[in-house]
């Protein structure tokens, strides 16, 4: 089959590029696949050999030229999937959704627009606020066309002050979903939320890819001693993007609770860091400075080190846009003992793989579960034992590029999306 794959690729800083690379070395032996992408550089080594690289501005013309049999779009709730709105309803196609949540990434594209922000700057302008009425106005609509009768109000929250969870009320992935002619997504519960969103959806669940990737035991231990910890530290770790929503601040606390009665506890964040002076001030208003080692993003082909570096995982989400982890999944994959949200999205989890906590008393039962397992190094074994089992068989190459062929195969039967009354601003094939 002959793709177009429409997607961040590596080095962006998101794991969805990190998931590009992965998927399309499974799917590469078999199918002739041309990259559309829209970043500065891109890190050719991590990308099947000789694949062709084009800018997404050439999607469509190229398309027109000699069609493909199906273009496939990585979504996420980023900016880095920005120049992904223009193309899918240009050239309909597979639709792997990261994240059921959209509205912050979509939002930022109208309200964080130069004219807005101009207006905003300067708001007394006449001339700055009729240039920023277009993209207003046009957000205005779409938030109308994706929930009609709530858009103005949504609107207005948005100009106001937005609180956490209203974006999280409404995900706004309807249009990208009614502009594809199928959806993939990585559970079961983006599945339910989407089939009952947009009836008629030809959507599939296709497993993450995760495998464990060997590590030296000797590597770890001078990574450790690095950092500054010998083999009786008891490191909880955190890893990928150290977002409020990682609740980075509650694992801090916990931390610092744990470590009044264990003094062996510490703290490794690992990962882009959202707001480093924010989280500096978290680390210590909560009294975990002192235990914290904070890496930023670390070299890709070094992360599996570092994961192994720590004893507990802590990987809480809250709130969620009901995406399936791949930073989780890498931990697991790599047999640490994780503690979670327990959040409905990751009921296909295992019981026994992975301790839950509760998100009304999250650091409470973090702290207690923080403590149980420092105590008790066989069930950290038998925890971490238990979920690289699971991703060994659930997450399997195999059953990834199956199930992907099996996607791919669908959505290319699939008839192009009817028309619909979407906001002028969205572009027809």
């Amino acid at each position: 089959m002959r793709l177009a794959f429409v997607s961040p690729l590596p080095p962006a800083p998101t794991g969805i590029a990190d998931y590009a690379a992965e998927i399309l070395e499974l799917l590469s032996p078999r199918h002739e696949i041309e990259l559309f992408q829209a970043q500065e550089s891109i890190d050719g080594a991590r990308l099947p050999a000789g694949a062709a690289v084009h800018p997404a501005s050439e999607l469509v013309a190229r398309h027109r030229q000699r069609p493909y049999d199906l273009a496939v779009y990585q979504m996420g709730n980023g900016r880095s999937h920005d120049f992904v709105y223009g193309l899918l309803s240009q050239v309909p196609g597979l639709l792997v959704l990261h994240d059921l949540v959209l509205h912050h990434a979509r939002a930022a594209q109208f309200l964080e627009s130069e004219p807005v922000l101009a207006w905003r700057r300067e708001p007394s302008s006449a001339a700055l606020r009729e240039a920023a009425r277009v993209p207003l106005e046009a957000w205005r609509e779409e938030l109308e066309y994706a929930y009609p009768g709530r858009g103005d109000k949504l609107f207005e929250a948005h100009l106001g002050t937005v609180g956490d969870l209203l974006p999280y009320a409404y995900p706004l992935f309807r249009v990208p979903v009614e502009a594809s002619r199928a959806v993939a997504v990585h559970n079961g519960f983006m599945a339910e939320a989407v089939r009952s969103e947009v009836p008629g959806t030809g959507v599939t669940c296709v497993p993450m890819p995760a495998a464990a990737t060997p590590v030296d035991p000797a590597a770890v231990r001078a990574l450790r001693a690095r950092l500054g910890w010998g083999d009786d530290v008891l490191v909880v770790g955190v890893f990928g993007l150290l977002t409020r929503e990682k609740r980075v601040e509650t694992v801090a606390r916990a931390v610092a609770a744990a470590a009044a009665q264990d003094d062996r506890v510490r703290l490794l964040l690992v990962g882009p860091v959202e707001d480093a002076r924010q989280l500096e001030a978290d680390l210590e208003r909560n009294g975990a400075r002192r235990l914290a080692v904070v890496t930023g993003r670390v070299p890709f082909s070094d992360l599996p080190t570092y994961i192994e570096a720590a004893d507990v995982v802590a990987h809480l989400r809250y709130p969620s846009a009901r995406e399936t982890s791949a930073a989780l999944l890498r931990v697991l994959a790599q047999g640490r003992a994780t503690v979670v949200s327990d959040l409905e999205h990751q009921a296909e989890l295992p019981k026994d793989a992975v301790v839950r906590v509760d998100v009304k008393d999250e650091e409470g039962e973090l702290t207690r579960a923080i403590l149980r397992l420092a105590g008790d190094p066989v069930e950290r074994s038998r925890l971490g034992a238990t979920a690289a089992a699971h991703v060994r068989q659930a997450h399997a190459p195999s059953r990834v590029r199956d199930a992907w062929e099996d996607t791919l195969e669908r959505a290319r039967r699939r008839p192009a999306p009817p028309a619909r009354d979407w906001p002028a601003h969205w572009p027809r094939p």
